[in-house]
């Protein structure tokens, strides 16, 4: 009895939500309400909300995307999916990058080997040139001749002369090719090295994080905003240029690096910017040493520890300069 009962009450449930009827409310272009028990065009336009009996509301429904709007939000998406694309492709390019370098001195080194060819080949051109003006001298001095003593000068002799400038016009344009395919390769290379360093100062960053700011041969400032972390990047440069053994030899708007350690006394310094959380940016400092015992025996001395604080004491002493 009790499972008819169940039975019953369930059949007559599902009866009423079948028999219940929902509704279209929307306001019109006067600014009435308006309900209906079908779905008008003119609430496809303006957006609607569907509504059971009761009046509550069981949708919401947005108004329908004119033309412009729907090719600005076309426009829009594929945006949104060319920066998606772009920002997988530089997650990509900087796990490469972190995989094929150790250091900066092995992206220099790739990059030196690359233009190798290309310089020598520019030399070659360089000394063919110079041994075609000579020979062209020689020609037009042999062309001048014939023309002081009244005589024609040689079709022969004018063809050489014609065939020999021709020749230094073309290695020219050769050696420009080359010097651009340097320049080109020189400007992938540096911004290879600024992002590598990027790369290794966030490394240090989360990991200065982790262990509680224990990091060796490192040291992070951090700006409040651009124009304070501008000011402070001028003092970095003047610190590293005070305080590393050798020059300085990359200097860019966020990178600085001096000369590699020569010796086992010597110490050479690399400062990157790097953004941070919100607004604000991070300075960070590595101490790099002569690759040898005493080098790393340097490299983790009181004198390297006392040189991190004082890079820290010296920008924040300037912020109110």
């Amino acid at each position: 009895m009790k499972k008819y009962l169940l039975l019953f009450l369930s059949l007559l449930l599902v009866s009423q939500v079948a028999l219940s009827k929902n509704f279209y409310r929307y306001k019109d272009r006067d600014g009435r309400l308006i309900v209906k028990d079908y779905l008008p065009s003119e609430a496809v336009m303006v957006g609607y909300e569907v509504i059971n009996e009761e009046g509550r509301v069981l949708e919401r429904v947005p108004a329908a995307l004119t033309a412009e709007e729907k090719e600005a939000e076309l426009i829009k998406q594929q945006q949104l999916e060319a920066l998606q694309k772009k920002q997988v492709e530089e997650r990509r390019r900087d796990i490469l990058l972190m995989r094929q370098y150790k250091t900066i001195e092995d992206i220099q080194r790739t990059e030196k080997n690359q233009t190798a060819a290309l310089r020598a080949n520019i030399d070659l051109l360089d000394s063919h040139n110079s041994s075609l003006t000579k020979k062209l001298e020689e020609l037009q001095g042999r062309a001048a001749n014939f023309e002081r003593q009244g005589k024609a000068v040689p079709k022969n002799t004018l063809k050489e002369i014609e065939a020999t400038k021709s020749q230094i016009k073309t290695n020219k344009a050769s050696i420009v090719r080359y010097e651009n395919k340097i320049k080109a390769i020189e400007e992938q290379f540096q911004n290879d090295l600024i992002r590598f360093k990027e790369l290794q100062a966030l490394q240090l960053i989360e990991r200065n994080r982790t262990n509680g700011n224990s990091v060796s041969n490192s040291s992070v400032y951090s700006c409040p905003d651009k124009p304070a972390c501008d000011k402070a990047w001028k003092f970095a440069q003047i610190f590293a240029h005070e305080n590393a053994s050798n020059k300085l030899e990359i200097v860019t708007d966020t990178l600085i690096v001096t000369g590699k350690a020569q010796n086992e006394n010597q110490v050479s310094l690399s400062i990157t910017r790097i953004p941070g959380e919100a607004d604000n940016m991070q300075i960070v400092m590595e101490v790099g040493c002569h690759t040898s015992e005493a080098g790393a025996k340097l490299c983790s001395s009181q004198e390297v520890i006392n040189l991190k604080n004082q890079f820290i004491d010296y920008l924040t002493e300037r912020e109110s300069l």
